[in-house]
């Protein structure tokens, strides 16, 4: 039995990153309170854990997440 993708808390890290990524890049970050060092440690802390997370997890394989 594959687990779908999308049911992975993986998979959406990785949309929350990318969607901090596009409010980063257009310039959207100041309404949300978000400044420029802040937002350095952000992306620092996720990238962190994604890449930890997205080495020692298989979504596909039954006894992962």
């Amino acid at each position: 039995m594959q687990q779908s993708r999308w049911r992975s808390p993986v998979a959406w890290s990785a949309l929350a990153a990318l969607v901090l990524f596009i409010l980063k890049t257009y310039g959207l970050l100041a309404p949300i309170g978000l400044t420029e060092d802040s937002f350095k440690e952000l992306t620092a802390l996720l990238f962190a854990a994604l890449t930890s997370f997205g080495i020692f997890n298989n979504p596909t394989s039954r006894d992962s997440f």
